[in-house]
């Protein structure tokens, strides 16, 4: 005759089963949050490259102002120093030729 069991053993092998599948279910949500710790991370970190790569640029921009700037002033200052001279050159000029109409 064939023993029949009570069922025990099968109640512990659903039980082993279920515990299995616990197990591997939290592993499973615990590979999720790493992954999406793991995307935030990176998505930070590529905000804070763009918020970087625009700071250089608002510098480089704002430099490039500066350096316009100093150079429209440059030749605004070399342009009116020529015209002085020669307006003195004129001068020096008329100032001869009356010099010369006076001697004659």
């Amino acid at each position: 005759m064939a023993r029949r069991g009570s069922g025990l053993r099968t109640a512990i092998k659903v039980v082993k089963a279920i515990d299995r599948a616990n197990k591997q279910a939290a592993r499973e949500a615990q590979r999720r949050e790493k992954a999406r710790q793991r995307a935030e991370a990176q998505a930070l970190r590529e905000h804070e490259r763009g918020v970087r790569e625009a700071q250089r640029e608002l510098k480089r921009q704002v430099r490039q102002q500066q350096s316009a700037a100093k150079q429209a002033f440059k030749n605004a200052l070399s342009n009116a120093n020529e015209e002085y001279q020669d307006r003195c050159e004129e001068r020096a000029a008329l100032r001869k030729q009356f010099i010369q109409e006076v001697l004659r």
